[in-house]
C-alpha cells in the first residue's frame, strides 16, 4: 500500500510523484505599515546634518566603534585590552583610556600597548554582552579586545 499525501489545497499528491511540490504559505507581511521608527528616519527634513544625528544612541555609539584597519602589526592596550595598530594608537590614542596620553606619542604607544597578548573578541554592546563581563571590559566602548594581555606598565 502506497501511503498518499494532501497538500494544502487538499488535492491528493503521490509521495513518488518529484514534480508536483506542495506549495507552503508564507507568513503575512504588511509592506504597507510602518513602525514608528521607520517615520522617523523616513522624514528628516534637513539633509545636511550629520548622518549620526539620527540615529538611536546605541547605533550612534557603534558607529564610532574602534576596530584594527590590518590583522598585521596589531597592539593592544596593556589597562583596557582594545586592539588596534600602532598607527591607529598613534592617531586617535586609546579611547578608554585617554589619561595615557598616547595620541601623537610614539613612546607612550610604545610603553601603554603590547604585542603579546590572547585571543581577540569584538564586542558591540559591553553593557549586555556576557563575554565583555566575562573579561571584565563592560564599561568601555565597543571594539575588538584581547582576552588576555601579557605585559606591565613600568613604574615612570
Amino acid at each position: 500500500r502506497k501511503a498518499l499525501c494532501s497538500t494544502p489545497n487538499n488535492n491528493t499528491v503521490r509521495p513518488s510523484d518529484r514534480t508536483h511540490r506542495p506549495s507552503l504559505p508564507l507568513p503575512f507581511h504588511n509592506n504597507n505599515t510602518m513602525d514608528e521608527e521607520d517615520r522617523r528616519y523616513n522624514n528628516s527634513s534637513d539633509e545636511d546634518e550629520d548622518p549620526n544625528s539620527n540615529l538611536p544612541p546605541k547605533v550612534a555609539e557603534l558607529a564610532e566603534a574602534s576596530v584594527p584597519t590590518s590583522l598585521k602589526g596589531v597592539r593592544a592596550c596593556m589597562r583596557c585590552g582594545i586592539i588596534k595598530t600602532l598607527d591607529q594608537f598613534l592617531e586617535y590614542g586609546c579611547e578608554n583610556c585617554p589619561f595615557l596620553d598616547m595620541a601623537g606619542n610614539h613612546e607612550r604607544c610604545n610603553l601603554c600597548t603590547t604585542a603579546f597578548f590572547e585571543g581577540q573578541v569584538a564586542v558591540m554592546d559591553p553593557s549586555e554582552s556576557w563575554t565583555a563581563k566575562w573579561i571584565r571590559i563592560d564599561a568601555y566602548l565597543p571594539g575588538v579586545y584581547a582576552i588576555s594581555v601579557t605585559g606591565q606598565f613600568d613604574r615612570d
